[in-house]
């Protein structure tokens, strides 16, 4: 056998060895292992630390990732695929074959694993804290401090009254009782960043419920932080000793808040100055100070992760902090590293080792606790009159747990504080209990229920029984602002049809853990979407100061993941009473009608608004860059304005808004009328002529068209779709603005051959036609929600009188008042 034979085959050696408290496993190493010599000489790269790291982190992302596949149609998460990863890889499957054990996860090669698993986890620890606004559990209301309070208090004093019962009942070792008392601090936990991020794989987070999840956690979290570190302390020997390690612990904070959080800050607005350029950060000074204090911590006799997390907290979430820091080391702590520290624990866990009697009281101990916190949070929910289902579903969301109850399991099991039975028990229960929570809230809660109601407020109905015009219009960027003031202008506000139009910045949740819906004026002012969205607001306030009286404008902005910003949307339209929704569309187009870019989550939005807007909804195609009109200063507005019709719900609502168009005395408006060579038998003056009828409509119009110069009627006959297209394709650049509805009728010969392929069928067919880079002007296409028509309410009709000498777009009527009404964004007191 060659030298380096005798080395790889002698490089470990295992033993027992007495240690402090009981007989424990010693390996000893030789030095130069690090990197394997060349395979070709006969070396084996899994004797050497990072080929065998490298193969073990390969192998649990993999499985791990393979996993959620599978249970993702469970709506499981990816920490309990990689809880399952560790078990599966562990001694309780797979690593009870020895070959297999001693070659990829080998004493010697633990160590590494687990070195850099802690390094990664107190990284993402600190990517949480960072998440996180201290000042949220200032925010929470009553509602929110009674359920988080209850929430820990039933499962801690209602299991240590179980213990004391069973201590004198069953005669149980101090061992045991310890360890149960260990198992009912941990179970009574809910962590604010686990809960959030349960919400947010969920589509939550910015639901009611998930906004009352998010308070009631921080309160929760709140109390089993101050009972951990009390707990943790006066686990030393002597009382004077755990009483200075609370004071040195507690000073760490203190300098963390008043002097990292400071330099940190500084660092941060005098980088941005110095190179000129807003939200950069200093990343390697704050590296280093996450080094230092996690350092610290550790010689404190804490887990680094705690000093992580707390300076994570203390400084500002969002941009630019919390969203530079998650882009740098989001892939690093989150997708390499924390698998490997979640899947740690599966592979501790062996189900091969619940042999003895008292595993039975410690499951039984650990059930109990889950149901007094499962009651506790229902009947606090009950006692603050929130619905039976949402108190359900809220006590299942308080009962799930993740990362940082993983993390305390491993790091109390490390230092004997629980024991084989207990660690495997905690990591099986938890698995299960939160992930039939996960299923069952999702199976239970909707949060579109609030706005999917059999009523659908339309633009038809509203002018028909003339109430109050209210228009929620959706911006991403100040780039949508110049043609959303267009289209507000082209809708004329008058003296008797005033415009209530509430504006909602849509910004996508980066940096910060918790959703966030407000009025522009309650904005941070030192959060950098504060600029962009006053940017916005100027345009909207100075069309609203030229039309005072006419036009009344409320100003929000919305946080939250895109996956669920649809929710806030939808919210905001059902509280405010809105019209008509209107949203961007997906693809941006650049000068010269190409498309410029595509936003594939923009369109996901659009679809979910589609389907659940408790009114009209609007898809805006924004050419204004196309034609070379772009000015909030409405140096140009439009003049010339189209409607196609067809026949169907979606016409009708595109033609009763462009009714609406047609009042300005300032705009061309041209209803082109597609009707097939069959159908000109057919009189409209003689079908039955109610108000809601499309022949009364296209009979307005015709009146209109005689009795206004800048308005006309044309009819187009076409036998088919391709004539449709012939038509379509010679509007050319004779339009601004083209309104079509999005559905029509799809047997209509008028559309015959054109129905077969959509690229982007939440426009429709004609909507789509128009979306290609052929044409130059901007698009509306309007779809009306199906449901009943709107029942009265007189608490925003219009007043109605005769007119008067003066300004007729003078409304001394139209108040706040009338206009707006609080909205509860938290629904939390």
């Amino acid at each position: 056998m060659s030298k380096l034979d005798m080395d790889e085959v002698n490089s470990m050696h295992k033993g027992k060895v007495h240690g402090p408290f009981l007989v424990e496993n010693m390996v000893c190493q030789k030095n130069h292992m690090l990197t394997s010599k060349v395979v070709f000489l006969g070396s084996d790269p899994l004797k050497y630390a990072m080929p065998l790291l490298l193969l073990q982190m390969a192998i649990i992302i993999v499985t791990s990732r393979l996993l959620y596949r599978l249970l993702k149609p469970l709506k499981q998460g990816m920490i309990s695929a990689q809880v399952l990863a560790g078990i599966i890889l562990g001694p309780s499957l797979i690593g009870q074959n020895l070959a297999y054990k001693d070659m990829v996860f080998p004493m010697n090669g633990k160590i590494t694993l687990q070195t850099l698993a802690n390094l990664g986890f107190f990284i993402h620890l600190f990517l949480l804290g960072l998440r996180i606004d201290a000042s949220i559990i200032r925010k929470a209301g009553s509602k929110a401090i009674l359920i988080g309070t209850a929430s820990y208090a039933f499962p801690f004093s209602l299991g240590n009254l179980t213990v004391l019962f069973l201590k004198n009942t069953y005669k149980l070792s101090p061992d045991v009782v310890h360890c149960i008392g260990t198992v009912i601090s941990l179970n009574a936990m809910t962590s604010f960043p686990v809960t959030t991020t349960v919400l947010a794989e969920l589509n939550i987070l910015n639901s009611d419920l998930g906004r009352l999840a998010t308070n009631c956690s921080i309160v929760c979290e709140a109390f089993s932080w101050i009972v951990a570190l009390v707990f943790r302390m006066f686990l030393r020997d002597g009382t004077a000793s755990s009483i200075w390690s609370f004071v040195w612990v507690f000073g760490l904070i203190l300098v963390i808040f008043f002097i990292c959080r400071p330099a940190i800050i500084w660092l941060t607005e005098r980088r941005s100055i110095s190179i000129d350029k807003a939200g950069d950060i200093p990343f390697f000074p704050i590296i280093m100070i996450l080094l230092v204090i996690s350092l610290t911590s550790e010689v404190l006799g804490v887990h680094a992760a705690f000093g992580a997390f707390w300076l994570g907290v203390s400084l500002p979430d969002g941009p630019p902090l919390g969203t530079g820091l998650s882009t740098k080391l989001d892939m690093f702590a989150t997708s390499l590293t924390l698998p490997c520290f979640i899947a740690i624990s599966g592979l501790q866990t062996n189900f091969f080792v619940l042999g003895k009697s008292h595993v039975k009281i410690i499951e039984a101990v650990i059930l109990i606790t889950y149901g007094c916190k499962f009651l506790g949070t229902a009947a606090a929910s009950a006692y603050c009159n929130i619905q039976v289902r949402d108190a359900f579903c809220l006590a299942l969301l308080m009962c799930c747990q993740g990362v940082i109850e993983i993390y305390t399991c491993v790091m109390w099991r490390d230092e004997k504080v629980l024991n084989t039975e207990c660690f495997n028990l905690l990591i099986i229960t938890l698995l299960l209990v939160t992930g039939i929570s996960r299923f069952l809230v999702v199976y239970l809660y909707d949060p579109s229920k609030r706005y999917r109601s059999t009523s659908k407020r339309t633009i038809l109905n509203t002018r028909q029984r003339n109430l109050q015009f209210r228009l929620l219009l959706c911006v991403y960027n100040v780039e949508n602002v110049p043609s959303m003031v267009n289209l507000l202008e082209a809708s004329y506000p008058s003296r008797f049809s005033p415009i209530s139009v509430f504006t909602l910045h849509l910004v996508e949740l980066k940096g910060r853990a918790h959703a966030v819906l407000v009025p522009h004026h309650q904005m941070n002012k030192l959060d950098p979407n504060t600029v962009q969205s006053t940017q916005i607001v100027n345009g909207f306030q100075r069309f609203e100061q030229q039309n005072q009286g006419t036009l009344m404008a409320q100003h929000f902005t919305a946080a939250a993941p895109f996956s669920s910003i649809n929710d806030d949307i939808c919210t905001l339209a059902l509280d405010k009473k809105a019209t008509l929704v209107i949203i961007p569309f997906h693809k941006q187009y650049a000068i010269d009608g190409t498309v410029d870019h595509v936003n594939p989550a923009i369109r996901s939005i659009n679809l979910n608004v589609l389907d659940k807007a408790p009114c009209s909804v609007g898809i805006f195609i924004d050419r204004g860059e196309t034609e070379g009109r772009r000015s909030v200063l409405m140096s140009y507005t439009w003049r010339n304005v189209a409607v196609i019709y067809i026949e169907g719900r979606d016409d009708a609502e595109a033609l009763a808004f462009s009714m609406r168009i047609a009042e300005h005395p300032e705009v061309n408006v041209t209803m082109l009328h597609f009707r097939h060579k069959g159908s000109l038998h057919q009189n409209y003056a003689v079908e039955e002529d109610s108000e809601f009828s499309e022949s009364h409509l296209i009979n307005d119009f015709k009146s209109f068209a005689m009795n206004k110069p800048k308005v006309s009627y044309r009819e187009e006959i076409v036998r088919d779709g391709v004539e449709t297209t012939q038509v379509i394709s010679t509007l050319g650049d004779s339009y601004d603005l083209v309104i079509v509805g999005r559905d029509h009728d799809l047997e209509s010969s008028v559309l015959y051959g054109l129905t077969d392929w959509s690229e982007c069928p939440e426009l429709g067919v004609i909507g789509d036609m128009f979306a290609s880079p052929d044409f130059h002007f901007s698009v509306l296409v309007i779809h009306q929600q199906e449901g009943e028509s709107l029942a009265m309410d007189n608490s925003y009709k219009l007043p109605v009188s005769p007119p008067r000498v003066g300004d007729p777009r003078v409304q001394p009527h139209f108040t706040v008042e009338e206009g707006f009404t609080s909205v509860d964004l938290h629904n939390n007191r």
